[in-house]
């Protein structure tokens, strides 16, 4: 048994590296983080207490505009005279600053050696990512300076807009999912009506089979690229320009392929996907066999994305492989493919299928410009394990542990969501180079991105392979650093940031959040109580009646998602009288709330009634921002997802029960909807 001294040395090494000892739960009460589980986090982030050695400077600082800032330089104190300072800035301007020129504060000793400890103060410089390096005789360092404002980008006046999945999206034209011409569509008619945001979940690039079919928008393949499912083909010049093509997709098997996904209530995406590509390849292998204009613009792409080639190498050696790249060879696990590895017709279809992605959300968002719509995206916290960003960026990622949550009331054994979590000192050591690629990436394409749980950037609860999800610690992330980050390509890209604050929060996130002006999310479903008023939308907020994670409008006010509950197990039989009373009482609360504000008057309500009373009160609400799920206004009494379940629901597979045509051409809907977004 372990000795209280080393327990406590243990925790002290924890809390040194950056590993919470123990956390508040959901109902206040202290959990202690168990020895086991200590000490393998610890190993996982490589701590080390016999470390020895002088850091001459942190990796990384931040420079907050008008705003003082010192930094802490350590050499030798016989080498302060020779030694120099050198500043590059995020334009290529570089400058030499002595060290003796600096202010001296104290000196150590380290193996014999005294070690002068120098401060710089930080001169005002342009927002951007600075570079300061030290050299003297025996020691160096180097250091990226972030300099950004410290509220983030944002714009003022209020907006309100829509929110739908694109698969569900789908209209009479396209091949069973909605497409990103479906998207275009449904944004130019949101325009008209008078929306200023349209919102979707992540289309980022997927696994639609091999090594596996992952369905998920939270476990992508890549953040840096597009999901290529969500090409249209019918709008691919190729395509209208090719006999074989045409042929294919007109055949009397392909169309009764196409007619029973159109008619499926559900996405079958890995069916789906083997028949696009079927026609993507005969159009990939014309484009290839002749030079043309579109293929120098093709060109042109693929330099201005010289990792797209890394991109498609690792596609088409899944293909071949068919397995995770955890179990390649050392060599191709390692980042290093050869020709033997994949087919290069395999990799040429993949370069081609991401460029045809990306020229079509470009044309999704030039429509969005022309119409005053913002595109709303949603980032994931995490990729998928087996996917390109896990093996490219594999040295930002820590090793045999996953990212999750503790439990809760509603998660009794807590979450593992399957995915490797950033190493908060590795990603330092790194300069944060893959996390600004792919905020750069995602915030190039939209007006307004949702950070997904957001209290990631403070603190991720890391669970080690083999141990229930109950069984892990929180980690500790450097989060004025990446709110920096954060702050210099908002401004950059003129993209409005929101956090996904739902859930547990610590009071320091929503402080954080504030006072960089990150806006958060309200929730009228998590606001409502059983007793007691419900709290107003602050300002800075983007506010919602639900999130995609949640029961819709109709299926929440009818109590739908207790029953699907009680199915599923996820609520005892003790508590269901006690769960359906609390709605009920919800139900009444919200309803006198309602008639408080005079947006109610029926004496007994419909769901559609109090549903447009409660838009109408988010509309004339202080909140900035205000989205409406469209399935609700049509009264859709099914989720998108179920969080907690997986096969037991068909989750992000779900087609909207309309057409985008059934959609335009209803007019009481359009009635309604133009009411709620008439700010």
């Amino acid at each position: 048994m372990q000795t209280a001294e080393k327990a406590t040395e243990l925790q002290r090494l924890a809390r040194a590296s950056g590993v919470q000892t123990s956390y508040v739960n959901n109902v206040g009460r202290t959990q202690v983080t168990s020895e086991e589980t200590l000490r393998l986090i610890l190993d996982r982030i490589g701590a080390n207490p016999a470390e020895t050695g002088v850091r001459v400077m942190e990796p990384v600082a931040v420079k907050w505009q008008r705003a003082k800032s010192g930094l802490t330089i350590r050499v030798p104190a016989n080498e302060i005279a020779r030694a120099v300072l050198r500043l590059k800035l995020d334009d290529g301007d570089e400058e030499c600053i002595p060290l003796r020129e600096l202010a001296r504060g104290r000196e150590s000793k380290q193996n014999g050696a005294k070690i002068a400890e120098l401060r710089l103060d930080v001169p005002e410089l342009p927002m951007g990512y600075h570079t300061l390096s030290v050299e003297s005789e025996s020691a160096s360092g180097e250091c990226l300076l972030i300099c950004a404002p410290k509220k983030l980008y944002a714009e003022t006046g209020r907006q309100s807009g829509g929110f739908m999945p694109l698969y569900a999206a789908h209209s009479e034209e396209s091949w069973g999912a909605g497409n990103l011409t479906d998207w275009r569509r449904l944004c130019e008619w949101m325009g008209g009506l008078s929306a200023d945001v349209m919102g979707t979940l992540p289309v980022m690039a997927a696994f639609l089979d091999r090594p596996v079919c992952e369905p998920s928008p939270y476990s992508p393949s890549s953040r840096l690229f597009w999901n290529e499912f969500f090409i249209d083909i019918t709008a691919v010049p190729e395509f209208r320009n090719s006999s074989a093509a045409q042929r294919l997709a007109g055949s009397p098997a392909f169309r009764r392929k196409l007619d029973a996904f159109r008619a499926s209530e559900f996405i079958d995406y890995k069916e789906e996907w083997s028949v696009r590509r079927k026609v993507l390849e005969v159009l990939a292998q014309e484009f290839f066999a002749k030079s043309t204009e579109r293929y120098r613009a093709f060109r042109a792409y693929v330099k201005s994305r010289p990792e797209v080639e890394e991109y498609a190498q690792f596609r088409a050696a899944c293909d071949q492989k068919k397995k995770s790249w955890h179990v390649w060879n050392e060599e191709a696990k390692n980042g290093k493919l050869t020709k033997s590895d994949y087919a290069e017709e395999v990799k040429s279809f993949y370069l081609y299928v991401q460029w045809i992605a990306q020229e079509q959300m470009d044309e999704v968002l030039g429509a969005c410009r022309d119409a005053g719509v913002k595109f709303y995206l949603d980032l994931p916290l995490g990729v998928n394990a087996d996917g390109f960003d896990a093996w490219r960026y594999r040295d930002f990622f820590a090793p045999r542990v996953n990212a999750g949550a503790p439990p809760d009331s509603f998660f009794t054994k807590g979450q593992d969501w399957g995915f490797a979590p950033l190493h908060p000192q590795r990603t330092r050591e790194l300069k944060y180079r893959y996390v600004i690629d792919y905020l750069r990436f995602q915030m190039r394409h939209t007006g307004l991105l949702r950070i997904d749980h957001v209290m990631g950037l403070h603190r991720l609860w890391w669970v080690p392979h083999g141990f229930p999800a109950s069984e892990g610690a929180y980690v500790n992330y450097p989060a004025e650093e990446l709110y920096a980050i954060l702050s210099v390509e908002s401004h950059r890209h003129k993209t409005m940031l929101v956090g996904e604050n739902l859930g547990t929060v610590p009071p320091e996130v929503n402080k954080s959040m504030d006072r960089h002006g990150l806006r958060r999310m309200y929730v009228l479903q998590y606001e409502q109580q059983p007793k007691g008023p419900l709290r107003a939308p602050e300002k800075q907020v983007v506010a919602s009646v639900n999130t995609h994670d949640m029961p819709s409008f109709a299926a929440h006010w009818n109590g739908l998602d207790i029953d699907d509950r009680v199915d599923l197990g996820l609520i005892a039989k003790n508590d269901i009288a006690k769960e359906r009373k609390n709605r009920d009482l919800a139900r009444k609360g919200l309803v006198l709330f309602l008639r408080k504000q005079k947006l109610l008057k029926a004496a007994r309500p419909t769901t559609e009634e109090v549903l447009d009373a409660v838009l109408k009160y988010l509309g004339k609400s202080r909140a900035e921002t205000v989205l409406v799920t469209l399935e609700d206004v049509w009264g859709e009494e099914r989720s998108q997802n179920v969080p907690g379940t997986s096969t037991e629901r068909p989750n992000w597979r779900r087609k909207s029960k309309r057409t985008l045509e059934e959609l335009f051409a209803d007019e009481e809907l359009t009635r309604r909807l133009r009411q709620v977004l008439r700010r």
